[in-house]
């Protein structure tokens, strides 16, 4: 079987040769590689239409600014200066941003791995990769269509058009939530398989990765308001997964798998928050001496994670008090109470 790029790269595990065991290896590499290339195919997606969206947004000519409108002599604007586009593209921004960043240390731990010189290492860095990849692959597809989704809605009518590319986009990045397990199955492989390997420790790893920029990002001045968001979000999580398992536990087990997906997208949502935040905390020291053509960069990158956090987290910490509810509702409706024909 052709062995890819991306699969060596990002499968470094060694397996048993015997075999009985070969089937099993083949089909788990195939399938890493593929949620890992899904992943990357939905980000790409969201990234074009991003650009296109912002460079439709300098270029549409249309209304007043807000606070010029009953200014008779002043000239239409750019649809960039309109305050919700402003959002809008800031939210899309946000979200291209952190995937790039969130795909590329997944990537690097699967290297970290292949190039482990003690096999404590290499386990360590693999089983991080493990437990990331459903987010990945899911997260990705939702929040990718979503951005092409929004990025058309910049462009107003004429993105729904094929005369503009946004709509290919939008059309083409569906199918990433769809193929290679869908969400449900992600959701089920995060719940089921990854979060319990070696008793939660590698769930546990991962928040502590978390909290060693929450206690970087504390100690500069810009970043130190975004480090007790995003550290309020973690303790969230891991309450959130603590109520999950207890429900297993107790033999809810169809209840709290009705609550995985929306935990794998509190969690994205939560290691998003930590992408930026990182990103902010490297940048933010530039500022002050930073040159004329790179300032808007690193200030871009500061107010790219105060939005993030200070939006999008919000209603993430309300998802994990919805999961912390447990409603079992969805497992206790009968089945003649979805109606249908």
């Amino acid at each position: 079987m052709r062995e890819s790029v991306i699969l060596k790269q990002y499968l470094p595990i060694d397996y048993p040769e015997e075999p009985e065991k070969m089937g099993m290896k083949i089909m788990f590499e195939m399938m890493n590689e593929a949620r890992m290339a899904t992943g990357l195919q939905a980000f790409s997606y969201s990234s074009a239409a991003y650009m296109l969206a912002v460079n439709y947004a300098r270029e549409r000519i249309q209304g007043k600014e807000a606070e010029k409108i009953f200014d008779a002599k002043a000239p239409s604007a750019p649809i960039i200066k309109h305050p919700d586009v402003r959002r809008n593209l800031l939210w899309m921004k946000s979200m291209v941003d952190g995937m790039r960043s969130f795909f590329y240390y997944v990537s690097i731990l699967g290297s970290k791995a292949l190039a482990a010189e003690t096999d404590e290492e290499k386990e360590h860095h693999f089983d991080l990769f493990g437990l990331l990849t459903p987010f990945v692959k899911d997260y990705f597809a939702t929040r990718g269509y979503e951005v092409c989704a929004q990025a058309m809605q910049v462009h107003g009518g004429a993105g729904y058009t094929r005369d503009l590319l946004v709509e290919q986009y939008l059309r083409d990045c569906k199918i990433t939530s769809i193929v290679e397990g869908c969400s449900g199955i992600q959701a089920l492989d995060l719940l089921g398989r990854k979060m319990p390997m070696k008793n939660g420790k590698v769930f546990m790893a991962l928040m502590e990765k978390i909290r060693e920029t929450i206690a970087l990002a504390e100690k500069i001045e810009t970043t130190k308001d975004m480090a007790k968001r995003l550290e309020k979000a973690v303790n969230r999580m891991g309450e959130a997964a603590a109520t999950l398992g207890a429900m297993a536990m107790e033999g809810k087990i169809n209840n709290a798998l009705a609550h995985s997906l929306p935990f794998l997208s509190a969690g994205g949502d939560t290691i998003m928050a930590w992408m930026l935040l990182w990103r902010a905390c490297v940048a933010a020291p530039k500022i002050e001496k930073a040159k004329k053509k790179d300032l808007s960069f690193y200030v871009g990158q500061v107010k790219t994670a105060e939005f993030f956090i200070n939006t999008v987290l919000y209603e993430t910490i309300a998802r994990y008090d919805s999961i912390k509810a447990g409603v079992g509702a969805a497992i206790e409706m009968p089945d003649d109470g979805f109606g249908g024909l």
